[in-house]
């Protein structure tokens, strides 16, 4: 009776291990914007651009090649922003393979350019009015950047609810989001095995 006892309870054991046991995570950033940023500009300029690169095409892209890239696919469902370079780049890697499904939820951090009377690049205006963002400072955001840690955090807890029923999260969404959420899974003992996805159609990978 206590051997019986003893498989029982390793099979149990064996069963639970598996079930956790290869869980993926994998944050792939959207494809390129088609949108001409070049040039020394004000911060209207830089305004306009920035509502422009919301609405903008995507760049085409060799999609067997990002595919190849990447794990094979074993979930039915992409999850991707509200925002179209997502939702694009969602459909035409995974269009033909999976249910799409957007959320802006998983939009990119909101962004307001500051006004300054200088002229600058593109890059630099939003680099400038991120790090502004980020001290508290830049009031024109309609998330703060608390607000966007905690839904960080919330978008954390939803991959690993889904990873319940799945052991397989893809997410397309957007640089600083992706990020953040690296960062948070890996203080969630998640481990970071690629970092990809700082250019456009690269994944960062995490297991457990």
């Amino acid at each position: 009776m206590k051997t019986i006892t003893k498989i029982v309870l390793l099979i149990s054991t064996v069963c639970s291990v598996n079930f956790s046991f290869g869980q993926e995570v994998i944050l792939i950033r959207h494809a390129k914007v088609n949108l001409d940023t070049k040039g020394w500009i004000g911060h209207k300029k830089a305004e306009q651009l920035s509502k422009a690169y919301n609405s903008a095409p995507i760049v085409s892209f060799d999609t067997e090649r990002i595919l190849s890239e990447l794990p094979d696919l074993k979930t039915d469902t992409i999850y991707v922003s509200n925002l179209s370079r997502s939702i694009s780049t969602g459909w035409t890697l995974f269009g033909d393979s999976a249910t799409i499904l957007s959320s802006p939820f998983l939009d990119e951090f909101d962004l307001h350019i500051l006004r300054l009377p200088l002229i600058l690049p593109y890059k630099a205006w939003t680099g400038i009015s991120r790090a502004f963002w980020f001290l508290g400072t830049n009031k024109k955001y309609n998330e703060s950047y608390r607000e966007a840690e905690m839904r960080v955090k919330q978008i954390a807890d939803f991959i690993e609810q889904r990873l319940n029923y799945n052991r397989q999260v893809v997410l397309i969404t957007h640089g600083f989001l992706n990020r953040n959420i690296t960062k948070e899974l890996q203080k969630r003992n998640w481990e970071k095995v690629q970092n990809n996805g700082k250019k456009n159609l690269g994944a960062t990978i995490l297991k457990k």
